[in-house]
């Protein structure tokens, strides 16, 4: 049964990408727990705030340069195998289907407004359209390639270490 420190400190360890919790959350948080005074029903501040830092170094420290995440977000294109396990981490977020689709809807929009102006000038006057279109196509090309990702670097494919 978790105490209410336990419970903070995996809740603290949520700033570790999955990963790392998968390999090395148990030693963390064997040492956290170590660590705690008798009774103590929270981590420090400052262990927190070490706790926090070091994940968020972590996610950061193992992310594809801008260019390429910029690339892999917006249009698919596939990113060194040396960032996979980052890959991987991002295909089964649970943010996965509101990041990637939203970024792409916000690229299709004012391109599709674009046509839409130019056909209204040219006297071509439809119901409002861009939008609707734009997150169909942002939500089909998320899902399309979520699918090659996970071909590529689905977790049969990764070597997890």
């Amino acid at each position: 049964m978790m105490n209410a420190y336990e419970r903070r400190c995996r809740l603290l360890m949520c700033a570790y990408p999955p990963r790392f919790r998968e390999h090395r959350g148990q030693e963390l948080l064997g040492i956290l727990l170590d660590l705690a005074a008798p009774g103590q029903t929270r981590p420090t501040l400052r262990d927190s705030f070490d706790i926090v830092r070091g994940g968020l170094l972590t996610r950061l420290g193992d992310r594809p340069p801008a260019g390429q995440w910029i690339l892999y977000r917006l249009f698919g294109r596939p990113v060194p195998d040396r960032y996979r396990m980052w890959v991987r981490d991002d295909l089964h977020s649970k943010l996965y289907f509101f990041h990637t689709p939203f970024l792409r809807f916000m690229l299709i929009v004012p391109l599709l407004t674009g046509v839409d102006a130019f056909l209204r000038a040219h006297g071509i006057d439809q119901p409002s359209w861009p939008i609707p279109v734009a997150f169909g196509l942002a939500a089909q090309s998320a899902n399309a390639t979520r699918r090659w990702a996970c071909d590529r670097y689905g977790p049969e494919r990764i070597d997890a270490s």
